[in-house]
């Protein structure tokens, strides 16, 4: 036997002994808690990291690490390039609306000058060969007309994918994130795909937890809300989420705890700690419902005539965490030592 458990047996004995009843009393069985502090370390609920779509040379970065992020993009990259495609595809367009009108007017040129074959022919005056040759300048003059439409539809697409291109040069962040990490520079030539920074949304704060099943069920016996210390001062917050799936290695089930208003400047890394009752294996009894002679602990269940013996596991204040048996269980009432002793 050890130092340390010759002192707990010590301290028991001590429990028992000041814990001699006086009077006759009745106690029951109570499921055994123990508190159970918990620590955690304040998030951003939400990270994004935010890429290049095209590539070029980087004009403006827009904010450093820290700023919030505003009404202004966050990046610049130079669209020179897309710009001059895109007016290459405004005169392309141009010129095709100058050659749809030629058209047009020719096609009313034509229409009158097939109108008046056609009565001509009607009347005797004209042969058929010269009606059918207008017919087919006036077939001929409509099939270009729609080739040019057909033309200006896929231009106005090459100029809208363009616009978009050019748009896509303009990096846009969401607006009251924070920026933590910087990895690009002013000048420099960047690549589609290239991450620029990582920003995050501090507006609310969470806290990862890694908790066993019985510090989950004191979690959740607090309610929507709770109260805990972050950073010595009292916040109130509720679970954000619970991990359905467990960790076969620590046997830890992941939650995560979400604090709307902190009360103090946002940011990762403030200390959270959070007071939990957890379930312990065993019953907790009264210490003065123990009688312990020749260091055999027993107690009187209500209803019986003979003591029953105990195993004491631990001890809680004035209490005693025993192990659970088929007699001794959360529920079963105890008899004062004194009613049952001779």
């Amino acid at each position: 036997m050890n130092i340390q458990q010759i002192i707990r047996i010590c301290l028991l004995g001590m429990v028992l002994a000041m814990s001699t009843p006086v009077l006759a009393e009745t106690w029951q069985v109570e499921k055994a808690f123990k508190e159970v502090k918990l620590q955690g370390y304040t998030r951003s609920i939400k990270t994004a990291i935010l890429s290049a779509e095209v590539t070029g040379k980087l004009l403006h970065l827009n904010y450093d690490v820290g700023d919030v992020i505003g009404k202004k993009k966050l990046a610049q990259i130079d669209p020179t390039f897309v710009n001059f495609q895109i007016k290459t595809t405004r005169v392309s367009l141009a010129r095709n609306g100058i050659q749809s009108k030629k058209i047009a007017s020719r096609i009313k040129y034509l229409t009158r000058e097939f109108q008046r074959k056609e009565t001509l022919f009607s009347k005797g005056r004209a042969t058929e060969v010269i009606r059918d040759a207008a017919s087919q300048e006036l077939d001929q003059a409509q099939l270009e007309l729609g080739a040019i439409t057909q033309e200006k539809r896929s231009l106005e697409v090459t100029r809208a994918q363009l616009e978009e291109t050019k748009a896509r040069h303009g990096v846009w962040g969401p607006e009251h994130w924070v920026v933590t990490e910087k990895k690009v520079e002013e000048g420099q030539v960047i690549q589609a795909g290239m991450p620029l920074a990582v920003v995050q949304d501090f507006r609310q704060l969470v806290v990862p937890l890694a908790v066993s099943n019985d510090e989950l069920g004191g979690i959740l016996e607090k309610g929507e809300t709770f109260t805990a210390m972050l950073e010595g001062r009292p916040v109130q917050l509720g679970v954000d989420y619970i991990n359905p799936e467990f960790d076969e290695k620590t046997r830890k089930i992941k939650i995560q705890l979400i604090i709307p208003k902190a009360g103090m400047p946002h940011r990762g890394g403030l200390r959270l700690v959070m007071p939990v009752l957890s379930r312990i294996q065993g019953g907790k009894v009264p210490a003065a419902a123990v009688v312990n002679r020749y260091a055999n602990p027993r107690v009187f269940v209500k209803g019986e005539k003979e003591s029953t013996g105990i195993t004491i596991l631990d001890t809680q204040g004035a209490y005693l965490i025993v192990a659970e048996t088929a007699g001794i269980k959360p529920g079963v009432l105890l008899m004062a030592p004194g009613e049952n002793m001779p």
